[in-house]
């Protein structure tokens, strides 16, 4: 089994999808997540959420709702609503690292669930070194002051820059052009697939190219996670027999 989601951080149904990919993950299956910007017009600044505090709780309850044993829904908007380019290059530039799962996971809970503004490319960055980079402890360099700290991954100055978190501009763009390339490739295979329609995330494309989109993406991920320990003639015969 094969799919590709399409979801944005600042969405908190992707948020509920991004918690079903995980478990997906865990069960084996191949899931390509894929980060797009929905709203590109969102202020640097931020968005008061209380500007639109009907459709925001409409919105909250309605994940709420949709969320099964053992996935978390927030409770609440943030106060302000992230504008998600930075959070998005971010993550395309993860992919290179191997890091993109753990940072799609931090992303989600840093605005979902702790409420962070992260439209700031210096925010954003702060979230990719506490997983590329995590705090050590000295206790054990005290003693020995000629002891080396330990570095992870690439020790040339580009990659230490990237372990600092810094895979973005101070623009908030993609900081590599592979970087550059994935993201800008995303949302165009994501606005092919959704018809134009930005509003409806998150998207999921199964591997026959089918495509579904809203709560019916997220009735999708739940249904496959239902069954993705299964073999295949198993799914297959409960299929017929529902048909």
């Amino acid at each position: 089994m094969r799919v590709t989601v399409y979801g944005d951080v600042n969405c908190p149904f992707s948020y509920l999808a991004s918690q079903r990919v995980d478990a997906l993950l865990r069960q084996g299956a191949e899931v390509e997540w894929r980060a797009v910007e929905h709203d590109p017009a969102l202020a640097m600044t931020g968005t008061p959420s209380d500007r639109g505090p009907k459709a925001c709780r409409r919105a909250l309850a309605e994940v709420r709702l949709l969320a099964t044993a053992g996935e978390r829904a927030p409770e609440a908007p943030p106060t302000l609503v992230s504008n998600s380019f930075a959070a998005t290059s971010a993550y395309a530039e993860a992919v290179t690292d191997g890091l993109e799962h753990e940072l799609r996971r931090a992303l989600f809970e840093a605005i979902w669930q702790r409420g962070q503004h992260l439209s700031s490319a210096y925010d954003v960055r702060d979230v990719v070194s506490a997983i590329s980079y995590p705090p050590h402890p000295i206790e054990s360099y005290r003693c020995s002051p000629d002891r080396a700290l330990p570095r992870f991954g690439d020790p040339t100055p580009l990659g230490i820059t990237r372990a600092l978190g810094a895979t973005t501009s101070f623009a908030g763009a993609p900081i590599t052009t592979a970087g550059w390339l994935r993201a800008r490739r995303w949302r165009e295979d994501w606005l092919a697939v959704a018809a134009g329609n930005r509003s409806s995330l998150p998207v999921v494309v199964d591997e026959q190219g089918g495509v579904r989109s809203g709560t019916q993406a997220l009735a999708f991920l739940a249904e496959l996670g239902s069954t993705a320990g299964l073999p295949r003639a198993a799914i297959a015969a409960d299929s017929a027999l529902a048909a």
